[in-house]
């Protein structure tokens, strides 16, 4: 028992300048340490980030571009579809203008016709 408390004290007082205060120096020079390994990590990590940032970019030009085709097709669509519906319009109006045309026609050929009334009593033949 005498040997293993003999032991502790020596290996206490082995590690008891180690429990010594930290002076100004010591602390600048963590610092400095601290700080030189923080700056490596934020570097990789900006790298890291400015490549994932550009592959983003692509990927939405990419899609920019996509989308102005898409646009360029849908309004050359509806240029169609406007075009389609003012010829549609015209044909109807012309339409319209000789069905009107040709009843006028129809109406000044045919004669008269007076329907039958019941006062009117048939004439006989021999009359």
């Amino acid at each position: 028992m005498k040997t293993i408390l003999f032991l502790l004290i020596l290996f206490f007082a082995i590690a008891l300048p180690a429990l010594g205060a930290l002076t100004e120096a010591d602390l600048n020079e963590i610092r400095l340490i601290f700080r030189e390994e923080i700056k490596k990590e934020t570097d990789t990590i900006n790298t890291k980030i400015e490549k994932k940032t550009d592959t983003i970019n692509t990927k939405i030009d990419g899609l920019d571009t996509r989308l102005r085709t898409v646009e360029t097709g849908v309004a050359e669509l509806r240029g169609r579809n406007i075009g389609f519906s003012a010829v549609q319009d015209w044909i109807v109006a012309i339409c319209a203008v000789a069905a009107i045309i040709l009843s006028i026609i129809a109406l000044r050929k045919a004669p008269p016709k007076a329907p039958q009334t019941a006062q009117d009593t048939p004439k006989a033949v021999s009359q």
